[in-house]
């Protein structure tokens, strides 16, 4: 669409709106209008009806801005006038259940100095909003968008708990689950009684026709549990688009309607205080027959739109690309062309993940240092997520080029890993299990903790304080690559006081077909309070990684650039982080051995000759032109 066209729209529009006399509504809308407009077309201008769907929409969009709390409003002016406040290297988050660490949001509320004591201050919390009993997906199976499960609290208890973060200089993160929702949800009640409107929520067939061509393309999210991609409603005769689980249905975002509802829900959890949205499965927002149905360029339209409304009525929230796809595709979630920097502002490091563990199991650097060289270039103003551990397995997303250039066949690698971390691989201490198991391609994820699978569930076993060591060691070093890498780090919930695998989700029902609720844990205050007794293993673990995070908010280096330096050993992985004029260099021994390396490396970085460690502020171990790392040792290194 031309400037003309939309400014023409945007004429009939302001005139039927009943906030038409609010200046900061109209700026941020006639600002945006134009992506807004030019997007929907590309959507929806097949429909007759497109332009009066338009002219629905931004009439919830000016019921939504109506509605933002008063103190919202004043965050998101703040927000504007520093519209990259996400980038500040100060930021570290959590991700937590909250019945798992805390009972109910009001216990997360008391939690709020245990947060300051480690660090973090952008809290994730996993779903809260209403889902069933059962068949819910850990929550990803929404029943009710607009209601906090009842044994979490209230939606006031969750706009408070936001209120409290916000006076404590912290932020609240949540998740929004776009692409589907809970069969139990209101629509899919509506559409399994029969009303046509509903049932255009979704996608539904009376026979197998459509359905058969969709699956000659689609993958299968859960092999072992949810096979194929459609489920049969017997009650309404229909054939329902089921990508993720028989009760999780996809909504039709090809219907303006949807997009209207999970836009207008959208605005409704934000105003309760929400600064970080979580997006959900965002690659599979779109559907067509004859593709994988994920990545698709209209699901990418979706994410611009929402990101161009939030900018009207909530210009002061981010939003996380929750796709965890190849690293190619994952950047495009940050946007292109003339929407760079204007679709999610963060997403997921989701390869980083799988190649730190890498790192651990092979003894060495080359699939790490090459995955970190071929991170794509990113749009200005976005960011990173990364993380070590999260609520979700492993998954083995290697690049099948990248893994032969090393000298890996891709399939014997990939079985190598999962049998060093389920323990099955000679002289391995990790203990971890397989996850979604795939007979037809033979590939497998892995569940676990990060504290199991880095050995120290073994080694406690093993009442043997070396191999304890080791593993303590592991997991610091491990959490040591992730604060200075580069992005947000992430502190996923008992890592930071090496919880083990809980293995009581084989106790229960709803969870116990599902292995990753093993590193799902519940907190035992008890052991947490075990951190502040020097010796123990929680302590030595909450006290380098609180170390760490106090370190890194001091250092603008790690909101800099960064480039993989030549160690000349395998072993060893060594980068530069930049900011203006001050450097540092990142060492970081992967090895059970200790390794030593030619002191040039700190010379050619541009930091030497004389260095100090800023990470643990120790000495840097060199001797006659070469310098020592301890087994898994790391200096953050800068010039004295």
């Amino acid at each position: 669409m031309t400037r003309k066209d939309t400014d023409a729209l945007l004429a009939e529009l302001t005139d039927e709106i009943p906030i038409q006399h609010d200046p900061e509504f109209l700026r941020r809308l006639a600002a945006n209008f134009g992506d807004i407009a030019t997007l929907y077309r590309r959507l929806y201008g097949a429909r007759p009806d497109w332009k009066e769907s338009l002219h629905d929409l931004v009439r919830m969009l000016a019921g939504a801005y109506r509605a933002r709390p008063v103190q919202l409003k004043e965050l998101d002016r703040t927000r504007e006038r520093n519209p990259r406040w996400y980038l500040d290297h100060s930021i570290v988050s959590t991700m937590v259940y909250v019945d798992r660490f805390a009972g109910d949001l009001r216990g997360m509320e008391r939690k709020i100095p245990y947060f300051h004591e480690l660090g973090v201050n952008l809290i994730h919390i996993m779903p809260i909003l209403d889902y069933p009993d059962e068949r819910n997906d850990g929550g990803y199976a929404v029943r009710d968008y607009r209601a906090v499960r009842a044994e979490f609290g209230t939606t006031e208890d969750l706009s408070e708990f936001a209120r409290l973060l916000h006076d404590e200089g912290m932020y609240l993160e949540l998740d929004f689950v776009v692409n589907h929702c809970s069969d139990e949800h209101e629509w899919a009640v509506r559409a399994r009684r029969g009303e046509k409107r509903y049932q255009d929520y979704f996608f539904m067939y009376e026979d197998r026709v459509i359905p058969d061509a969709f699956e000659r393309s689609l993958p299968e999210v859960f092999p072992e549990t949810a096979p194929g991609n459609f489920t049969w409603v017997p009650e309404i005769g229909r054939w329902v688009m089921t990508v993720f689980h028989e009760y999780q249905w996809d909504l039709n975002f090809s219907n303006p309607d949807v997009l209207s509802e999970m836009l207008d829900t959208m605005f409704f959890l934000v105003s309760l205080g929400v600064d970080v949205v979580r997006m959900d499965a965002v690659p599979y927002l779109w559907k067509r027959i004859g593709t994988t149905s994920q990545n698709l360029e209209e699901a990418h339209r979706v994410m611009q739109l929402f990101h161009a409304c939030a900018r009207v009525v909530a210009p002061g929230v981010v939003f996380v690309a929750e796709a965890i796809v190849q690293p190619h595709e994952i950047v495009r979630y940050f946007g292109e062309n003339e929407y760079a920097g204007r679709e999610c502002e963060v997403a997921y490091n989701a390869s980083l993940m799988v190649l730190l563990w890498d790192a651990i199991a092979t003894g060495g650097t080359r699939l790490l240092r090459r995955g970190l060289e071929a991170i794509p270039d990113v749009p200005d103003g976005v960011t990173w997520l990364t993380y070590l551990r999260c609520h979700d397995d492993i998954g083995l997303g290697y690049d099948d080029n990248d893994i032969r250039a090393v000298g890996f066949d891709p399939t014997a690698h990939r079985a190598f890993i999962v049998e060093y971390f389920t323990g099955h691989y000679p002289g391995s201490d990790a203990c971890g299990a397989p996850f979604m198991y795939n007979p037809k391609t033979r590939d497998a994820r892995i569940s676990g903790t990060a504290a199991s699978l880095a050995g120290l569930e073994t080694a406690i076993a093993s009442r043997d304080p070396e191999r304890i060591g080791l593993a303590i060691d592991r997991v610091i070093m491990l959490y040591s690559l992730v604060f200075s890498i580069g992005g947000i780090p992430i502190v996923y919930y008992g890592d930071e006081i090496a919880t083990l695998n809980d293995y009581s989700y084989t106790e229960k029902r709803a969870t116990r077909s599902d292995n990753r609720w093993m590193h799902r844990p519940t907190i035992d205050w008890a052991t947490a309070a075990l951190r502040s007794i020097e010796g123990t293993v929680e302590n030595r673990v909450f006290t380098a990684i609180s170390r760490l995070i106090a370190v890194r908010k001091t250092r603008p280096e790690f909101a800099g650039s960064m480039r993989v330096v030549e160690t000349f050993d395998e072993h060893v992985l060594g980068f530069v982080r930049d900011a203006d004029r001050s450097r540092i260099l990142v060492l970081a021994n992967v090895s059970p051995q200790p390794r030593t390396i030619d002191s040039s490396v700190i010379r050619f970085s541009g930091i030497g000759p004389d260095v100090r460690d800023i990470a643990f502020t120790r000495p840097v171990s060199s001797h006659e032109g070469t310098m020592s790392l301890p087994p898994y040792g790391f200096y953050w290194m800068c010039g004295v």
